[in-house]
């Protein structure tokens, strides 16, 4: 009897269920597969499916006389639903700022070129043409320096821009620089890295000036370089070491003001923690202002200021205070907030802006002041160079009111080497020489206006699209470092 037989598939025991399965018979026919229909088949038997409905005459005669015309439009359909896509809308919702500038950059670069060809030929049709000189400009990540390459761009020179490594490249957006570099940051272990850095662009470049702008390096390592980049060619808008330190050091600071006859604030120097300590104990400082700022040689290669707290508990130093690196404590006097940017030619001031800090909008307001001009040629007169300086400086001033005549008086509580804020009032006349400040009196500089111009919109995107919206205000005109005081 075969195994396939039904005797014998019924003989079989319980136990033989778990065995393993026997050969197949070849008596037994072949399996075949059925389908098996689920609850939702079942609902609608396959015999009883509705027919597909077929279009009536009248549609098929009406698609036969619309085909030629509807495939003329299939291309126009085709980029509406990729205009219409979700993926689109966001973007174009998210980010107009950005289609906007893409649109005005790229009808730049179009007509870029023409204009340029234009120019050319002018130049040669010209009697006497004029070579394109090329400028370098340095605080690559500043406003300042960007106002700087758009006025020079607009003068007719070539500008090339750099900024120090881990710093935001926001020149290296612009349509008015030409090449943007990284050098690496300065010590003073090694300053001689940093000028090997701007001697090799400079001769890479074919550099003519060089214009410090400091906003990130303190000038004391521009003036290092500016020996060795003059012996190349190079002219550099900076004073020499010897000068930038006596600028930079607030000891300086007051004592030519004493020669000048100007009004000092009051200060006190300390050449050691102990020395704070004891000043804590003799002075009231509660309600009043006071900042702790690096003097000598040394503290004008680091310049650093610091808020110092009201109470001496709260006071944590990490900085040396000694006599080789002292220190001077100057109080803030009350008054009117004023910043200046100052040009010098052959050690004289050549020209003047004048800003007043607006603590309550933050920004900068431009303002016609004859008491500050008149304050800063004194100054200037009073300097004793080792040579004639030429370049660009900045005083911090308070207009401090007189309790006993009522008159205000100007007093210094800073000066820094480079080009500050108030410079974004100059205008592009003359290589960003000429002064435009009647057009900006009583306005607050507002930090979007400066970045954006309509023939260079990318400097704007790329300083707000990459800043998270905490970051996204206006930079302080004079930012401080953070103080390192935290209480117990």
């Amino acid at each position: 009897m075969p195994a396939c037989a039904p005797e014998y598939r019924f003989v079989r025991s319980n136990t033989d269920l778990f065995s393993p399965r026997p050969k197949r018979c070849p008596h037994q026919p072949p399996y075949t597969l059925r389908r098996s229909f689920s609850s939702s088949f079942s609902l609608i038997p396959e015999e009883q499916a509705v027919p597909p409905e077929h279009p009536s005459p009248l549609w098929k005669f009406i698609r036969m006389l619309t085909w030629l015309p509807r495939q003329f439009l299939r291309p126009l359909f085709a980029i509406l639903n990729i205009i219409a896509h979700p993926a689109w809308k966001q973007i174009l919702l998210v980010l107009p700022t950005l289609w906007i500038a893409a649109s005005l950059f790229i009808f730049w670069k179009c007509i870029q070129c023409p204009l340029g060809l234009l120019k050319m030929v002018g130049s040669a049709l010209s009697s006497s043409p004029n070579k394109q000189k090329t400028v370098l400009i340095s605080g690559g990540s500043s406003i300042q320096a960007l106002h700087l390459a758009r006025n020079f761009h607009s003068a007719g020179a070539k500008v090339i821009a750099f900024e120090i490594e881990g710093q935001f490249p926001l020149l290296k957006y612009s349509a008015a620089v030409s090449k943007f570099y990284t050098v690496p940051r300065p010590n003073s272990g090694d300053p001689l890295a940093y000028t090997r850095a701007l001697k090799e662009i400079v001769q890479k470049e074919s550099i003519v000036f060089y214009i410090p702008v400091s906003s990130s390096t303190p000038a004391y390592f521009d003036a290092l370089a500016k020996p060795h980049l003059e012996v190349i060619g190079c002219q550099c808008f900076v004073p020499y070491a010897r000068d930038v330190v006596a600028l930079d050091d607030p000891l300086e600071l007051i004592r030519v003001c004493r020669v000048a006859g100007l009004p000092i604030p009051q200060f006190w120097v300390v050449a050691s923690e102990d020395d704070v300590r004891s000043w804590y104990e003799t002075r009231a400082i509660k309600g009043k202002k006071y900042y702790i700022v690096s003097a000598g040689a040394r503290g004008a290669r680091d310049r650093m200021r610091f808020v110092l707290p009201e109470n001496v508990t709260h006071f944590r130093f990490h900085r040396e205070i000694s006599a080789e690196k002292p220190w001077v404590i100057i109080r803030e006097p009350k008054g009117e907030k004023l910043m200046t940017c100052t040009t010098l030619k052959e050690s004289r001031a050549v020209n003047n802006v004048t800003c007043r800090l607006e603590s309550d909008r933050k920004g900068l307001i431009p303002q016609k002041d004859e008491d500050t001009d008149a304050w800063v040629q004194k100054f200037v007169s009073c300097l004793t160079a080792a040579r004639p300086m030429t370049g660009h400086i900045s005083f911090r001033l308070v207009k401090d009111e007189n309790p006993e005549n009522g008159k205000k008086k100007i007093v210094a509580i800073g000066a820094r080497v480079g080009v500050s804020l108030p410079y974004l009032c100059q205008g592009s006349k003359g290589c960003a020489h000429g002064a435009t400040v009647g057009k900006l009196l009583n306005t607050v500089l507002d930090t979007r206006e400066a970045l954006f111009a309509y023939w260079d919109p990318l400097p704007y995107c790329a300083y707000f699209q990459s800043r998270s919206p905490d970051d996204r205000r206006p930079p302080t005109p004079e930012p401080c470092k953070t103080p390192p005081h935290a209480p117990n």
